[in-house]
């Protein structure tokens, strides 16, 4: 079969593939938060689209399917954002080292006198304790931590967890000392051409240094970031590139390659950057969503609100040629 042919065959399975939750997004939210500890809908939501998706390889568009073009949320896409605005403080020396305690260049009282490294933090084996803008810790349970779960040593354990990755955007906004909405906007989404009307969101809750709005890692409560399939293809490209956008430095190589070595806890995962085979690294959210970036072929594939986004991933790879 033809390399045409068999994306359109993916694609016809992927549009075939709509997840039975929901496009209704609050009434998503309030199945999939029912059974939490703790099932509040706290920030913005927008519905969703059927299923959605755009494949580059070597600077052109191969195909396109769905609503491309409309702003929805990212879920967990918005932890590969925090990547790379942590990647902007670096390579502007906000950070320092990765292995310095956080609490030292952010001053957020929530990190003061802790050992829990920026690293710690981006590759989510804080394991911190605590409450945050009015939740607690245990508050998520994708991690599988509940409240009575004993202490680990920091950099120990693996635990996705939606509050700790907040205590980073938190952190991160005190280096930057403004939303990082802006800084995204400003240093990378409009270099990169991305649509007016995407935004990154936080809870209504999550404000701090007067009243600059905190974002959120994700939108497991509402709130995160909301961007269309298209913007997420740029966004793709540039880590592609490794932070080069049109003869424009926008990220340094060496963060965009320290964010693809795995995590001993979990080789699966960099810095808020999921790890594939053969150098593929992608950015994934609930809905199901991926922004896939494979190198071997110069390739980024963003698919969302398909139930099962990997079968895409691969049905695209095996058509297109390295």
């Amino acid at each position: 079969m033809a390399a045409e042919a068999r994306l359109r065959a993916a694609v016809a399975a992927a549009i075939a593939d709509e997840p039975p939750l929901p496009r209704d997004m609050r009434a998503w939210l309030e199945a999939t938060l029912a059974a939490e500890p703790w099932p509040h809908i706290m920030g913005d939501v927008a519905d969703r689209a059927g299923p959605t998706g755009v494949v580059w390889q070597a600077g052109r568009e191969l195909i396109t399917f769905g609503e491309v073009d409309r702003i929805d949320m990212c879920f967990s896409i918005a932890k590969s954002a925090l990547a790379t605005v942590a990647g902007l403080a670096y390579d502007d020396g906000l950070l320092g080292d990765l292995d310095d305690p956080a609490g030292e260049r952010s001053g957020i009282p929530e990190l003061a006198g802790s050992p829990i490294t920026w690293r710690h933090l981006l590759t989510q084996t804080s394991d911190w304790r605590g409450e945050l803008f009015g939740l607690p810790w245990w508050a998520d349970p994708q991690g599988r931590q509940g409240a009575d779960e004993p202490p680990h040593e920091p950099g120990t354990r693996f635990a996705y967890n939606d509050v700790r990755t907040n205590l980073l955007a938190l952190a991160l906004t005190h280096v930057h000392g403004r939303a990082l909405g802006d800084v995204l906007r400003e240093r990378v989404m409009d270099p990169i051409g991305a649509a007016p009307g995407w935004s990154w969101r936080g809870l209504h809750q999550m404000r701090t240094l007067g009243d600059v709005p905190v974002v959120t890692g994700g939108s497991h409560w509402g709130g995160g970031l909301w961007a269309s399939a298209r913007d997420l293809l740029r966004f793709g490209r540039l880590h592609l590139r490794e932070g080069e956008w049109e003869g424009r430095r926008l990220l340094s190589a060496h963060w965009c390659r320290m964010i693809r070595e795995p995590t001993p806890a979990r080789p699966a995962y960099g810095l808020m950057w999921w790890l594939g085979e053969d150098g593929a690294f992608s950015a994934q959210g609930t809905g199901e969503q991926y922004v896939w970036c494979d190198p071997e072929r110069d390739l980024v594939a963003v698919v969302r609100w398909v139930t099962d986004p990997a079968r895409f991933v691969a049905a695209v790879t095996e058509a297109v040629a390295p």
